[in-house]
């Protein structure tokens, strides 16, 4: 996995900046470097035309010969437009002696930097950055991007950034600033924004962004109003796997200001969240964790604070996810909340193993239980109903109860060969599938440690031997104790 670039925004104003190649593409370097107001030193025998005016204008220096060591001394920065790898090698050298900052255009190998292409919307810059990887696709991928973003921000959008910056510095002039997202966006960007797409002249536009500005300025430190409180949504991660969480829960996660995630969900969903955005684990496990209550305070406080919490959970949020319990807590605040379901690990650890909850030929139902508290009264009452029900048996969290219950499905009438199977962590690449009969089950328990989810019944066995009933539906491993499964 290639490293990551660390984007940053640098300031050149009055700074030196030594351009070498003044061809069609340094000089659409050059174009760009302009607007940065750094002291342009440009150099190559043969320029353009546009760069020869340039100079007669006094807007940049050139030196219309080879570069030279010494042209570097005293630069923050060396574009080396040349074309030339070569060339470029020993542009580099120079640079590094005298610690100049090397940008080499389309040559990766020689540079300290690369410049990502670039939307501008008056003081804000878009920036979209191949890491020089490929520097046609970067222009691309702007040209492509500019017209999404002209769609949602048009152009004239600058002027709410000005506004926005006269209003921050008047804020901090009279000492009552602070970064409070919250309350910029509903007060400010937004109301800001749709004055600019009403439809009225331009003139007309500018005049209500300015009283937007005057009013959040005036009113900045009233009391937040009911829009501008924060909100909660509740995503199911899914079973395991960063490619099973739905469209609308990572859409979720790209808008969080605050994500507070389960043990269970995948670490690399985290990456889909902003990368300025909070992030809170609250595992729990059997004996130890995050309790509920904890949670519960965690995302009324952070949604009262004003920002959009992203609460994470494994599987599906109210398949045994205690997820009701946060809404409630959620809804007696006074904040909104929004559920986006997940596929449970209940149907998908199985079907991942090839094991098909509903055969016609085998079973026509199922039961899911929690291997949690398995041997309190009311979950035993529980699982010798799905034990009557003669269906297949589906037990979430069995790592630790399996064996009670096991025994306590034979004790209810299920025979002690029924096939019964462990699919563990599912969907990633420790996924392991176990398969064996109630008896072997209740004698030792589960083989593998959390998560793993049990499966019992005639479906469980593997797809060999439940094939001497029917063809198999879908294809399984070849039957072994405990093997991966080839994704």
């Amino acid at each position: 996995m290639n490293a990551a670039p660390y984007v940053v925004a640098w300031t050149l104003a009055g700074r030196k900046v030594v351009v070498v190649g003044a061809g069609a593409i340094g000089t659409a370097k050059i174009e760009l470097l302009l607007d940065t107001q750094a002291r342009l030193l440009v150099i190559d025998p043969t320029p353009s035309d546009r760069v020869r005016e340039l100079a007669t204008q006094g807007r940049l220096t050139l030196r219309a010969r080879r570069a030279r060591p010494h042209d570097l001394a005293g630069a923050e920065l060396l574009v080396a437009a040349t074309g030339s790898t070569a060339t470029n090698r020993r542009l580099r050298r120079w640079a590094k002696a005298l610690r100049v900052t090397v940008n080499a255009v389309d040559d990766r190998a020689n540079c300290d930097v690369t410049v990502p292409a670039i939307i501008r919307r008056g003081p804000a810059t878009i920036a979209v950055t191949t890491n020089g990887a490929t520097p046609a696709g970067a222009r691309f991928l702007r040209e492509e991007l500019t017209a999404v973003v002209d769609e949602a921000l048009p152009p004239e959008t600058g002027a709410v950034f000005e506004a926005a910056a006269h209003a921050r510095a008047e804020l901090r002039h009279t000492g009552r600033y602070r970064y409070d997202y919250a309350r910029w966006r509903h007060g400010f960007f937004a109301p800001a924004v749709s004055a600019l797409r009403a439809p009225a002249p331009p003139r007309h536009r500018r005049q209500l962004i300015d009283q937007v500005h005057r009013r959040f300025v005036a009113e900045f430190e009233h009391h937040r109003t009911d829009a501008e409180l924060g909100r909660i949504t509740l995503v199911g991660a899914g079973p395991g796997g960063v490619d099973l969480i739905t469209v609308a829960g990572a859409r979720a996660l790209a808008a969080a200001d605050v994500v507070v995630y389960d043990r269970l969900a995948d670490p690399e969903l985290l990456s889909l969240a902003p990368p300025a955005a909070e992030r809170i684990p609250v595992g729990k496990g059997k004996g130890y964790g995050t309790t509920q209550g904890a949670i519960n305070a965690t995302l009324v406080e952070r949604a009262l604070a004003g920002a959009h919490v992203v609460r994470l959970k494994g599987g599906d949020p109210f398949v045994f996810g205690r997820g009701q319990e946060e809404v409630d807590a959620a809804t007696a605040a006074g904040l909104a909340v929004t559920v986006i379901p997940g596929v449970s690990s209940a149907v998908a650890a199985p079907g991942l193993a090839g094991i098909p909850l509903t055969d016609r030929r085998l079973a026509s139902s199922f039961t899911v239980l929690t291997g949690h508290k398995a041997t309190s009264e009311h979950h035993a009452a529980e699982i010798d109903a799905a034990a009557a029900g003669g269906g297949t048996v589906v037990v979430l969290m069995a790592a630790t109860t399996a064996a009670d219950v096991a025994a306590r499905l034979v004790q209810a009438g299920r025979s002690a060969v029924e096939p019964a199977a462990f699919v563990h962590a599912a969907a990633t690449s420790s996924e392991r599938v176990h398969h064996t009969d109630l008896a072997d089950v209740a004698a030792n328990g589960c083989p593998f440690p959390a998560p793993t989810v049990m499966v019992v019944g005639p479906v469980a066995a593997p797809s060999s031997i439940r094939g001497e009933r029917g063809p198999a539906q879908v294809p399984a491993p070849a039957r072994e104790q405990a093997q991966p499964i080839g994704r």
